[in-house]
């Protein structure tokens, strides 16, 4: 502790001679910044997330990289160029970057749940429940929704069905008008052979957002596997119609010709 204290003494003398603060972290780093370069790494940080919201991802890069330049201490500056390098599909800059803002600010709620979200793309799934347990546990975080909803995913995909089942309702309870929260319970029920039940789910999923594909989709497949073919072939059609370039095409242009919906005049 004597050591430790000398050592701050030391840096706080320094930094004073530079006319700049003494930065110390819980994780026992200590820096030495301006107000300058502060207010610098808040600006750049400001603009990369105004390019990320407008889709150009190189000039957000280069803004976020200007920003932990400026101020390597800032741990939004790190988020922010962590988020760049998620939307640019670089995914282990992308987790370097979540990583350094987390070491510099471990309760960043928002830092755990976009590297969870990282995780979850990786099939990386027991990391994922790790960083999102860290939002969802937030009593101050203004997202739990996501958090929830992704811890949902998770243990759905590790094979529990009942804790994920758990988290959807859960989000649901909370935040009624979730609408992924409802598609995603229907597929527990369908993994769990409840497929009536998962039918009802995907139809209140559809209700709830009626712009949602995906809802529509599954409509259409449990539809098909209850040998409801007409209202599935309608569905599919309307999926693959609605998404010729998409991820939803290719699969909904196979259900629908497996189930011979050219039968159909409608179609």
């Amino acid at each position: 502790m004597a050591l430790r204290n000398a050592t701050i003494q030391h840096a706080l003398a320094w930094c004073a001679g530079l006319g700049a603060l003494l930065v110390i972290f819980s994780t026992g780093l200590v820096g030495c910044i301006s107000h300058q370069q502060i207010r610098a790494a808040e600006g750049h940080t400001t603009m990369a997330l105004a390019d990320l919201n407008k889709g150009d991802t190189a000039s957000a890069i280069t803004k976020s990289k200007a920003a932990v330049k400026a101020n390597r201490w800032d741990a939004k500056a790190w988020h922010s160029l962590a988020l760049a390098y998620f939307a640019a599909e670089l995914p282990g800059e992308a987790e370097t970057a979540f990583l350094k803002s987390l070491k510099l600010q471990p309760q960043f709620s928002r830092a755990a749940l976009n590297l969870g979200s990282l995780y979850l793309e990786q099939e990386r799934w027991d990391e994922a429940i790790a960083q999102l347990e860290v939002a969802a546990t937030d009593p101050e975080y203004t997202q739990p929704d996501r958090a929830l909803h992704n811890l949902g995913w998770a243990w759905f995909n590790k094979g529990d069905f009942e804790q994920s089942r758990g988290y959807y309702r859960r989000v649901l309870r909370q935040f009624p008008r979730f609408c992924p929260a409802l598609l995603n319970l229907g597929l527990v029920d369908e993994a769990e052979g409840k497929i009536e039940d998962a039918l009802e789910r995907y139809q209140q999923a559809s209700e709830c957002d009626p712009s949602d594909l995906k809802a529509r989709f599954h409509m259409g497949v449990a539809a098909g596997r209850l040998d409801m073919v007409a209202d599935a072939c309608k569905h599919l059609a309307m999926v693959k119609d609605a998404d010729p370039y998409g991820e939803l095409h290719g699969p909904a242009s196979e259900q629908f010709k497996r189930l011979a919906c050219d039968q159909f005049p409608s179609m």
